[in-house]
């Protein structure tokens, strides 16, 4: 077996059980398909950086298991008395896009069963409310679904406790700081409190660039005309990342630089198949403001995040030949909103 057959098997098994299977058999071959998308020279690259990520960052249903049992015993959420706590709770499901914030609670409720009273405890009245998320990206989101639940619903002198597998520090400080604004401007008095594991914090702040740990290019992407060319196109100044020879949980030193340009040039590759972009889709992934996109480097069994490089899940195999998507095979297809 070659190193680059190695890698597909490797990645086929972090990801085999994505999505339940719902789009066929995510195999060897399956992963053999996506990189052959690549360049010869480019491919043991690209899969031996995207195999040491999933390694890392790919939550699986047994990673949101394990985080449903260390919030319910986590005294740093329920405080005092853990019993009280969770009788009386009331679990948020908020969420107005998608399906994953009640699967999660179902998981979530379906262990809590076990040893408190948890009857009825979805969007109750309480003094302590607690929203369940797998990660926060830039926080949007939980924003957007806070906001319309607080216009709706006016809770006061209340608790709300916001647990996540991880979180990017930029995203997290920007929610809070969005959070607190909106409760003082709307005269309530309620408390957020935030939970997840200190080693799933990941940076992403421009003063601290050069220690990323999403997908930040360095200048060196300029020497690829297509992406010059890109940049130029929207007059911009890219904030570089600069090398600095210190080691990074995310990224092997030796492969970054050219791992991130690859995935960059793909990703406005695939950009150049519709005809119109929504104005939020970056190469490196969703993103309002940035040039090159997001970045993320979090990926979880649910479904691949939209700010994720488009190399990774833009696409459906299933389209029609006409249809833009039909010109990129993922490796994790998303599953879009419905409405």
């Amino acid at each position: 077996m070659t190193t680059n057959e190695s890698l597909c098997l490797s990645i086929s098994k972090i990801i085999k059980d994505y999505r339940n299977n719902e789009f066929g058999n995510y195999d060897q071959e399956h992963v053999q398909r996506w990189i052959n998308q690549f360049e010869d020279h480019e491919q043991e690259i690209v899969l031996l950086e995207t195999n040491r990520i999933l390694r890392k960052n790919f939550i699986t249903i047994e990673k949101f298991h394990e985080f449903a049992d260390t919030v319910i015993s986590y005294d740093g959420v329920y405080g005092k008395d853990q019993k009280d706590f969770w009788d009386h709770v009331s679990i948020l499901q908020i969420q107005k896009q998608g399906n994953s914030q009640s699967e999660l609670n179902k998981i979530f409720i379906d262990k809590l069963s076990k040893s408190f009273n948890v009857e009825g405890i979805i969007n109750a009245r309480a003094n302590n409310y607690l929203y369940i998320d797998d990660f926060i990206f830039t926080g949007n989101r939980v924003f957007t679904d806070i906001r319309n639940w607080l216009q709706s619903m006016r809770p006061n002198n209340c608790v709300v406790h916001i647990a996540t597998i991880g979180w990017y520090v930029y995203g997290q400080h920007n929610l809070k700081t969005r959070l607190d604004k909106l409760v003082q401007d709307a005269s309530l008095n309620i408390k957020f409190v935030f939970s997840t594991y200190d080693n799933n914090i990941f940076e992403n702040r421009l003063v601290r660039k050069d220690y990323s740990e999403i997908f930040w290019p360095t200048s060196e992407v300029e020497s690829d005309s297509k992406i010059k060319g890109y940049v130029q196109e929207n007059n911009a100044s890219p904030k570089y990342r600069v090398e600095n020879g210190i080691k990074n949980r995310v990224f092997s030193r030796p492969r970054r630089e050219e791992y991130e340009k690859i995935l960059l040039k793909y990703g406005l590759k695939i950009m150049s198949f519709p005809k119109n972009n929504n104005s939020l889709i970056k190469p490196l992934g969703y993103h309002r403001f940035d040039l090159f996109g997001f970045g993320s480097t979090i990926f979880n069994f649910r479904n691949c995040p939209n700010n994720n490089p488009l190399v990774f899940w833009w696409g459906d195999p299933k389209a029609p030949a006409y249809h833009p998507f039909s010109k990129w095979y993922p490796l994790l297809q998303r599953d879009t909103y419905k409405s």
